[in-house]
């Protein structure tokens, strides 16, 4: 009788557990993405980030490693969302796949509660524009093909990724579509028909 109890008892504590997990690596990336928007990104220490989530340091460093830890699982997490949306776009046989793809994405980044949109507008943004740029890139790849085209892929793989962060940064930012309509123009200027990709 004991050992049936058992079962379903260690089961629970279990799913207990992950639960308390789960809230304590939510308040530790709520905590640090708050002090990363105050101070910047600078001089941020497991125990700030500890006192913020209003834990101790040593339950902290149970979960991470670093506060970099941290922000390299947010970082991951947001790129490979954005990646997603990139592989649509990639697969996408006309010019609306681009659009809808921008427009998602646009909206990804106004979501003030996504990965993205936070950490955009922290001091993690540079390292995080950087991994979306390069995402960005080998997309790209994909749909202008030839390999003596890298150096277009890279020129609009910078144009798309600075204008998404001029306009993330832009008080009276236009719509996503208006955004979209921009980049279609940047991608036509400099790559103006879609080529098939190689044969293998």
């Amino acid at each position: 009788m004991s050992r049936s109890q058992d079962g379903p008892t260690t089961g629970a504590n279990a799913r207990s557990q992950d639960k308390r997990v789960a809230r304590t690596r939510r308040a530790i990336r709520e905590a640090l993405l708050n002090l990363m928007a105050q101070r910047g990104g600078a001089d941020i220490t497991p125990k700030d980030v500890a006192d913020a989530a209003l834990i101790n340091k040593k339950t902290f460093m149970a979960h991470y490693a670093s506060v970099g830890a941290v922000i390299q699982e947010m970082e991951d997490e947001a790129v490979s969302s954005v990646s997603e949306v990139l592989d649509e776009a990639a697969a996408a046989t006309d010019e609306e796949g681009l659009a809808r793809a921008i427009e998602r994405l646009g909206s990804m980044v106004t979501d003030g509660a996504s990965s993205l949109g936070r950490l955009l507008r922290t001091g993690a943004r540079e390292d995080v524009a950087a991994r979306i740029q390069l995402a960005v890139r080998d997309r790209l790849r994909r749909v202008v093909g030839a390999a003596e085209d890298d150096l277009a892929c890279d020129f609009l793989a910078g144009g798309i990724t600075s204008a998404f962060r001029r306009w993330v940064g832009e008080k009276d930012r236009p719509s996503a579509q208006e955004l979209s309509r921009r980049v279609r123009r940047l991608v036509r200027s400099v790559a103006p028909e879609r080529r098939d990709a190689p044969q293998s």
